[in-house]
Formats: C-alpha cells, sequence, structure tokens
C-alpha cells in the first residue's frame, strides 16, 4: 500500500520540476536542484517520484490538467512510452476547444469582422496563456521526449492552423477581413506571433495578469487584417 505523502511538498516539487524542464531542458536538469528549488531533500524527491522519466511525466501531466495526475499514488512510477502517448493524445483531445472559431465557420454572414477575429485571437491567446508550461515542456524537450512534440503538433497546432486558414479565407473572400496574404500563411504567421509573445521566457517569470498589454498584442498580431485607420483594432494603453 502506498504510504502518505503531503500533497503540498508533492507540488513543490513538480512545480520546481516543471519550470526546471521547461527552462534548462530534460536533459540539464537535476534532481537536487529540483530539491533545492523546491526546499526539499533530493532524498525526498524520490519519495514522490520514481525517477526522473517519472518526474517529467508528472509534470507534463499535471501542465495539461490530468485528472490522472491531480492524486496520484505515491511514489508516482512511470508509464511505458506506448500508455504514455494514449495518455497524452487523450489530454490533448480534450483541452484543445476554440469554440468561437468554430462558431464563426459556421456563420456565413457576420456583420462585423473585426470584433469576431479579435475575439478568435483573444481566445486562443487565453488558451495558450493557461497551458504555456505545457506548450514549453512540449517545445524545449523534442530530442528527449519526441513523442511530446509529435502529438502537441498533430492535435494542436496542426488542427489549429487549418481550422484558422479556412475561418480567414472565409472572410478574406467576403471583404471582411483585408487580403494581406494567403490564408495560410496569415495563419501560421498568427500562430506563430502568438505562441512568440506569451510563451517565450522564463517560465519563472510570467507577465503581469493585471496588465493590458496582452490584449494590445492580440490587437497588433491582428492588425495587418483589420487595418488601424481611426478605429485601432485594440484598446488605448493606459501608459
Amino acid at each position: 500500500m502506498a504510504r502518505t505523502r503531503d500533497p503540498r511538498r508533492l507540488d513543490a516539487i513538480v512545480v520546481a520540476a516543471t519550470e526546471a524542464f521547461a527552462n534548462v531542458g530534460y536533459d540539464r536538469t537535476k534532481i537536487h536542484r529540483v530539491a533545492d528549488a523546491a526546499k526539499v531533500g533530493p532524498g525526498t524527491v524520490y519519495l514522490y517520484v520514481e525517477d526522473k522519466p517519472a518526474l517529467f511525466e508528472l509534470a507534463l501531466l499535471r501542465s495539461l490538467e490530468s485528472p490522472v495526475v491531480a492524486q496520484p499514488s505515491l511514489p508516482y512510477r512511470k508509464t511505458d512510452r506506448n500508455a504514455l502517448r494514449a495518455l497524452l493524445i487523450d489530454c490533448l483531445k480534450e483541452i484543445t476547444h476554440f469554440p468561437q472559431l468554430w462558431v464563426a465557420m459556421q456563420r456565413r454572414a457576420p456583420t462585423e469582422g473585426r470584433e469576431e477575429y479579435l475575439g478568435i485571437l483573444l481566445e486562443i491567446h487565453r488558451w495558450i496563456r493557461r497551458y504555456r508550461s505545457a506548450i514549453l515542456l512540449a517545445e524545449r524537450n523534442r530530442v528527449d521526449w519526441p513523442v511530446v512534440a509529435e502529438e502537441f503538433q498533430r492535435i494542436v497546432w496542426t488542427e489549429l492552423h487549418q481550422r484558422l486558414t479556412t475561418y480567414l479565407g472565409l472572410r478574406i473572400r467576403s471583404g471582411l477581413l483585408l487580403p494581406a496574404a494567403d490564408p495560410a500563411l496569415v495563419a501560421r504567421f498568427t500562430l506563430d506571433a502568438l505562441v512568440a509573445l506569451l510563451v517565450t521566457g522564463p517560465l519563472n517569470l510570467p507577465p503581469d495578469p493585471d496588465s493590458r498589454d496582452d490584449e494590445a498584442m492580440v490587437g497588433l498580431v491582428a492588425a495587418s487584417l483589420t487595418g488601424s485607420g481611426d478605429r485601432l483594432p485594440f484598446p488605448a494603453h493606459p501608459s
């Protein structure tokens, strides 16, 4: 029978591990450094996780809000790669939903393209912000954990790019958005720009959650298709 462990200590270990794996990568992450950041001894880490691969898996699944690891048996034991891929696919399919984009694709004749497009970008923005640590774990550990990057690309980015491309093509042809470039290229630029703005940088230095900078950045990304003119496509910045 698994022994009882302090869930607060587990949370501290997972947070420290997530920051380390996201910032320096799997290979350069050392258990004693994770222990120092979590304010526990190195031996204590192994009371909560079987080994380093199990620690990465736990950090990843926690960042994806998987219920499987909400209250895991401890020490947490790693899953074999095939089972992990299946679990990862389930997680990504569960969380990857963009209802505003889906509804907009079904809407044939909207009266205002600017507000609709900004709403879609803000929806994507909120998703990226929410799952920022998972995105970092996938992108910065491609060599050691290719399965994570592969499924992120297939389930999240490829699907989202295709949907956004279809939407942009519809609105550009209808004249509600400016024909800046090929819709597929615009969709790729948009997603790359949002990820670069919202994800790049140390995980332990998040932007101010009360700042309006995010809204302004989304508006700047949208400006190539919505134009500026007398009405900026984003609110005036307080500073």
